[in-house]
């Protein structure tokens, strides 16, 4: 029985864990759009569907849109992971079609947060705003930026 509890509890744990990374993901991309003053119903259709996709639940995505710096950006250890998440940063940047100064000073911080090689920040951020992330699946994605990280 002590057993059950105890893998119930590492359980909770870890999902607790991923929550609150999904949780602070979200914040990170809410900042961008907010970055400019306005969400645009473009960002905030986005917005919604991201919600969705981490099972961010309602009061919680009320909360975050009104004050996403209460959240801190939380590093990722894995690689895929955190280019997952920059995939889902620069979506938020060109979803009005329109990547401001504010914007991009926003995701070269979160960039950063997320523990990308700190020599490699401003070449990931130049070569990820070139991308038609409208024409670019995750997975061309992920190659596009590993090949950057990769090289010497």
């Amino acid at each position: 029985m002590n057993t059950i509890l105890l893998d119930m509890g590492i359980s909770e744990l870890f999902s607790n864990y991923y929550k609150k990374k999904n949780i602070a993901h979200f914040a990170n991309i809410v900042r961008i759009a907010k970055s400019d003053n306005t969400i645009d119903p473009e960002e905030l259709q986005l917005l919604k569907k991201i919600a969705k996709k981490y099972n961010i639940e309602e009061a919680e995505y009320k909360d975050i849109l009104k004050q996403p710096d209460d959240y801190p950006t939380l590093g990722s250890i894995e690689e895929e992971e955190r280019i997952e998440r920059l995939y889902d940063l620069i979506m938020m940047v060109d979803a009005d079609h329109n990547q401001s100064i504010q914007e991009i000073k926003v995701l070269r911080k979160i960039v950063t947060g997320l523990s990308f090689p700190l020599k490699r920040v401003d070449a990931i951020i130049d070569l990820t705003l070139k991308i038609d992330i409208e024409n670019c699946d995750l997975e061309q994605f992920k190659q596009k930026i590993l090949k950057l990280t990769h090289s010497s």
